[in-house]
């Protein structure tokens, strides 16, 4: 696997030092912590692919009308 050497200042680096558990490397912390960019392209993407059925949608609509008529007693 290829490295990168980066510095980092004093401050940074024992928050990170803090921030990660006895068991994993430094990069393995940082991919922990710092998640990567959402991909909106790929979410809508998944979206389109995955798209309801009319039915589907009519069946939500026809829960959502019940739900407004009838709403939850609270006790």
């Amino acid at each position: 696997m290829a490295t990168k050497t980066i510095s980092l200042d004093l401050e940074a680096y024992n928050r990170l030092k803090k921030a990660k558990m006895k068991s994993e490397s430094f990069s393995q912390a940082i991919k922990r912590l710092i998640k990567p960019p959402f991909d909106v392209e790929k979410w809508l993407k998944t979206v389109e692919e995955n798209r309801l059925s009319d039915e589907a949608y009519e069946g939500i609509e026809q829960a959502i009308e019940h739900r407004s008529k009838y709403p939850r007693q609270r006790d």
